[in-house]
């Protein structure tokens, strides 16, 4: 462990309480990067939040203006900028999973284990055609900073296509590009080349763009290139707006730690008086008053325990739990709460419908001559490309992972060797559509998640666009040095031969979303301000109110919704 990575650790052992500030202090001097006035001011910053947080969950209150469940990617950034926002505003963060200390939520090289783990919801998809009958993990973060935590660690913001759409499916232009763009901008702290149109500094997330790259991530865009891709100086940016682009990725990587959006807005708000956190706390449902929210229920330490809202009520839970909550709430379609001894409350038909995620197919492998040790997230080279320029939204994607990454059908027909890299086909704007259903009333029991994968002919066509471009590039001449041989399919396929190759090569990125879909219509989970229709001061801010899915990694896109979510609180009270 370098100096770096200790400081780090011991920051959050400080801030977690499991050492006290004498050890902090002795510790920091030791690692030789703060002196000991700095170590002593460093110290006092850090325990004044241990000792803040302490207090504030020893002293919990009967009732909070805001009680926000679910501490990922968008509710991180929600309660960061409210609370510095809107510092008299007393808010709840509730948690149901553990905070960010393990190793491999720090350590980015480590990401994939947490997959399986507490951290991780553990849902799986059911057996579905499309797929070959498979079922197929869908993993979501457990833990604070959610799956900016647990997932990889690629910052790749929306298409301007994206966000355009959602302005026109919401009817509210500051949901649009030219809005997203300037929040977005003003989240960041870019450590690239300067570019004042589109890259924004001294915001709370670090990006970098991805650190000492490996000879096969450089051979990789060469390979791009002698295909006649386009390859950018940085994927963030001028990608956005013409759907093509090809480069290095992105990364919230920091001296080779994860900096998740737990670490850029939630820990700076944790020594202010007016945020409380509770973290291993499970919400059943969210109390109503007629066609009111006003608090939730929650089990916390065994104990049955209800919070109140002086405001509103946030549900940040995610792409699965959001609609199971407002399921067992009663907010639904009503022949299925029926199904399940539910009271309807409010009778919701699209709570659970349009649920999507982005496709990884792990099927393309090639053998390396050497060893290869992963850098970063051990994923440096992604882009995006239109095969018909009359597309909206780029058909193909590619991401090259420098581990053997394949399905388990994959891997048991082809057994690929330790030394083998990946070139994966990505499916980023998926027709198929699926749903979330409860599967009892027992808040315990994980929902029913039929993501229907390939279940549109579409969606196979893109995937075996994505696959034939991927073979193209990994056959050529800058690619030569480090391909032994193509390890799978390792031969032509066509036909039936390659859609089974699709259907059998499919696993997700783990970015589901869409559920409770924002809208202008009556049918519409939430409106263009994130309420849910037909309840009172009860929001929404988390993946599942994307009527479409972005067609890029999602968490600067929950990003984006934690802080329009914010926006709208904070013009909501003052107006009041």
């Amino acid at each position: 462990m370098d100096n770096d990575d200790q400081l780090d650790r011991l920051e959050r052992s400080l801030i977690t309480g499991r050492i006290n500030r004498r050890a902090f202090i002795a510790g920091a001097v030791a690692t030789g990067l703060v002196s000991s006035t700095s170590a002593q001011a460093l110290a006092d910053d850090l325990d004044q939040a241990r000792i803040t947080q302490d207090r504030n969950t020893r002293a919990l209150k009967r009732a909070y203006d805001y009680v926000v469940v679910g501490a990922g990617s968008a509710g991180c950034a929600l309660v960061g900028t409210l609370a510095k926002r809107d510092p008299s505003a007393q808010i709840l963060l509730i948690e149901a999973g553990g905070w960010d200390k393990a190793e491999s939520v720090n350590n980015p090289g480590l990401w994939f284990t947490n997959l399986g783990t507490e951290r991780d919801w553990g849902d799986v998809a059911i057996p579905s055609p499309g797929v070959n009958n498979r079922a197929i993990p869908e993993h979501t973060g457990r833990v604070i900073g959610g799956g900016s935590s647990i997932n990889a660690t690629i910052w790749a913001r929306p298409f301007k296509a994206d966000l355009d759409h959602w302005a026109e499916e919401s009817g509210d232009k500051r949901w649009g590009y030219r809005h997203g763009l300037e929040l977005l901008k003003g989240a960041e702290d870019w450590q690239g080349k300067p570019n004042k149109k589109y890259r924004g500094t001294g915001g709370p997330v670090w990006v970098q763009p991805s650190a000492d790259p490996l000879p096969l991530a450089t051979a990789a865009l060469d390979g791009m290139r002698e295909v006649g891709l386009p390859v950018l100086e940085d994927l963030n940016g001028e990608r956005e707006v013409t759907g093509n682009g090809f480069g290095y990725m992105n990364q919230i990587i920091k001296d080779g730690r994860r900096q998740s959006m737990a670490r850029a807005f939630l820990y700076p708000v944790l020594k202010r008086d007016n945020v409380t956190v509770l973290a291993n706390t499970q919400v059943n449902k969210v109390l109503l008053r007629g066609k009111t929210a006003v608090g939730v229920e929650c089990v916390r330490n065994g104990r049955k325990r209800v919070f109140r809202a002086r405001g509103e009520v946030i549900l940040s839970t995610g792409g699965f739990n959001t609609p199971k909550l407002l399921m067992l709430s009663g907010i639904g379609k009503a022949a299925h709460l029926r199904d399940h001894n539910i009271n309807v409350e409010v009778h919701a038909p699209e709570v659970g419908e349009n649920v999507q995620d982005h496709i990884l197919h792990g099927g393309c492998l090639y053998e390396s001559p050497a060893p290869i040790q992963p850098r970063n997230s051990a994923a440096n080279v992604s882009g995006y490309y239109k095969t018909d320029p009359s597309f909206e939204l780029p058909d193909v994607s590619l991401v090259q992972i420098e581990i053997p990454y394949a399905s388990e059908v994959i891997a048991a027909q082809y057994a690929p060797p330790p030394n083998t890299w990946a070139l994966c086909a990505g499916l980023v704007a998926p027709k198929s559509r699926g749903t979330v259903r409860l599967a009892s009333a027992n808040p315990g029991k994980r929902p029913v998640v039929d993501m229907k994968f390939l279940s549109h002919p579409d969606d196979v066509a893109a995937l075996e666009r994505s696959i034939e471009i991927a073979r193209s590039v990994a056959a050529t001449a800058a690619m030569k040095p480090h391909v032994v041989r193509e390890v799978a399919p390792g031969k032509t396929l066509v036909g039936a031969e390659l859609a089974n190759f699709v259907r059998n090569g499919a696993t997700t990125y783990f970015h589901s979303s869409g559920a409770c879909r924002m809208g202008k219509d009556d049918r519409a989970v939430v409106d263009a301000e994130l309420r849910v229709n037909g309840v009172n001061n009860l929001r929404i801010a988390d993946s599942t109110i994307m009527p479409r899915i972005v067609a890029v990694p999602t968490m600067p896109a929950c990003v984006l919704i934690g802080l329009r979510m914010a926006e709208l609180l904070t013009e909501s009270r003052r107006a009041s």
